[in-house]
């Protein structure tokens, strides 16, 4: 009786450890099972255990995919947290996202070489190039000078998508924005001035052409080799202003130099919609141009109504791993920007950022997905960062659960204790809607969650501004234990290129003698490390546990 009644006891505490387990992961639409201490014990010691069963992996990264959220700062993490738990119909708080299970974790210094608060240009140029630069220079290092071509001859630096190419990869740009805009120009242009998208006049002509420069979108065309795969928005860029867009006749390219640069240079194929890009034969070595949008990509809120035949960022992402894994090459490298998160934030348009933020998540769970099925999870070194972050906050005392996007609540009571007035749990430092309204009538009559509703600001501004503060920098796979710590962004494309033996890496120690790319080895040991078979460590823990608990049930019956 006694044994049977400590069986009993046994069985009752793994179920319950169990559970707890699979609550602590699995997201949660109410808190009740929190009010017990034992849960937060249990949620303790699977994160101490996670840790300890954590090794080093170093290996080379046969693949490298950087995943960059424009505009992503720490809050935007946050609140998309919330967000995309929300719409699954949990609480969100609790809510873990793709990037949060990856394995390490830093955090990166944005600031420009002359500037505090920095721009999407020169942050591209430090986390792809490996040199921080000016503001608004992109692929040059410090010496040029914002809109000097004559600064920036004799500047240009060579970026990570160039290292890997020269190793015999196959490399790829994926964005929501232009094909041109400046988080992608960094990786194959080489520009003082971040708005030299094209020959227009009004920002390049004459004067840049006969001083030794040459527009961006004319930069991409003549990469040599090809880039392999391009998929944005900017085709006005490529045309020139006499020659309507192949989807809307009513718009013109931008080029007043009377080039139609794909049909001249392009040395691949081009497509324009989804239709196009799902017969394409995966593997091809043809390289692959697909702009889909004359400019920007739509925002993912408006596509899915609108623009079904305009691949997502997921979808986007999914072709082109699956693309790349078919050629059957020595690996390859990504660059997957969610560019929009930005835009929405410019805007104080708080339900554009953060669904962007959640379909870029999407892209990373896409990524893990495939890699995972096809045994490349490991042998794949995948990061995840932000350029810079926004003047972009939440707070006000919001009960748990609420709304991200809507009022929090004082006291219980969802006003404000000055003005008696609902308080927003989202607003902005700095922004267009300045000063926000305070009337009940006005605030009664919002729908915070309308993709036209603007977020209150504090400051004045025609667009919110970016933010100065560090990002965030996940990594996962071959040597993501370098990406810990507060770290100088340029180095992020240096400890890329380390990982993958690229570039200035080519022969450092450990890249001549592996043999097998796939083979990981621990720092502390000589030996080969274990596979994983997916990012949470705790899989074959909690797999192990059920066996347990099943065999127990069986005994005590």
């Amino acid at each position: 009786m006694v044994n049977k009644i400590k069986l009993s006891e046994i069985l009752l505490s793994n179920i319950v450890l169990l559970v707890i387990s699979n609550l602590i992961n699995g997201g949660r639409i109410d808190w009740t099972i929190e009010k017990n201490p034992s849960f937060w014990y249990e949620q303790a010691r699977l994160s101490i255990e996670e840790v300890l069963q954590r090794r080093d992996n170093t290996g080379i990264a046969k693949n490298v995919i950087l995943f960059l959220g424009d505009g992503m700062g720490i809050s935007t993490i946050t609140a998309g947290r919330i967000r995309k738990g929300q719409m699954n119909g949990q609480l969100g708080e609790d809510f873990l996202t793709e990037m949060e299970q990856f394995t390490h974790l830093g955090l990166s210094k944005t600031y420009n070489i002359n500037f505090q608060t920095p721009d999407s240009a020169g942050t591209a140029t430090a986390y792809l190039c490996g040199v921080k630069a000016q503001l608004g220079t992109i692929g040059v290092d410090g010496r040029a000078k914002r809109s000097n071509c004559t600064s920036s001859i004799g500047a240009n630096v060579t970026s990570i998508l160039d290292w890997a190419q020269k190793a015999g990869k196959k490399v790829g740009i994926i964005t929501t924005t232009r094909i041109t805009h400046a988080t992608p120009a960094a990786a194959y242009a080489h520009v003082p001035e971040r708005d030299w998208e094209s020959y227009d006049t009004k920002n390049f002509g004459i004067s840049q052409t006969q001083e030794g420069c040459l527009d961006i979108a004319h930069q991409l065309v003549l990469h040599s080799p090809p880039i392999d795969l391009l998929f944005g928005g900017g085709r006005k860029h490529f045309y020139p202003n006499t020659k309507s867009d192949i989807e809307n006749s009513k718009l013109y390219g931008s080029r007043t130099d009377n080039r139609s640069l794909i049909d001249e240079f392009w040395r691949g194929r081009f497509i324009w919609n989804k239709t196009e890009m799902d017969k394409i034969i995966l593997g091809t070595q043809t390289p692959l141009m697909g702009l889909f949008e004359h400019n920007h990509m739509y925002y993912e809120t408006d596509r899915k109504p609108n623009r079904y035949d305009k691949p997502s960022l997921s979808q986007m992402t999914k072709f082109a791993i699956e693309h790349f894994l078919n050629m059957k090459q020595n690996g390859f490298f990504l660059l997957i920007e969610g560019g929009k998160i930005d835009h929405g934030h410019h805007e104080t348009r708080a339900r554009y950022a953060l669904d962007e933020f959640v379909e870029f998540d999407n892209a990373i769970g896409q990524a893990k997905a495939i890699l995972k099925e096809k045994g490349l999870l490991d042998d794949t070194l995948l990061v995840v960062t932000a350029d810079h972050s926004h003047v972009f906050t939440m707070g006000a005392y919001s009960s748990r659960g609420s709304n991200i996007l809507g009022f929090g609540s004082l006291e219980n009571l969802n006003v404000s204790d000055i003005d008696k007035l609902p308080v927003n749990i989202i607003a902005y430092g700095n922004g267009p809607n300045f000063p926000s309204p305070r009337n009940a009538t006005y605030l009664s009559s919002l729908d915070t969650n309308s993709s036209d509703y603007l977020s209150p600001a504090a400051q004045p501004l025609k667009d919110e501004s970016h933010g100065g503060e560090d990002v965030a920098v996940y990594a996962h796979g071959p040597w993501s234990h370098l990406f810990v710590g507060t770290m100088e962004q340029h180095t992020i494309a240096h400890k890329m290129a380390y990982a993958a033996c690229w570039g200035s890496y080519t022969n450092r120690n450990g890249c001549q003698s592996m043999i097998k790319p796939t083979t990981t080895t621990t720092t502390a040991t000589t030996t080969t490390a274990p596979k994983s078979n997916g990012l949470n460590s705790f899989s074959q823990f909690k797999f192990i546990n059920m066996i347990i608990i099943f065999l127990l049930i069986l005994i005590f019956i």
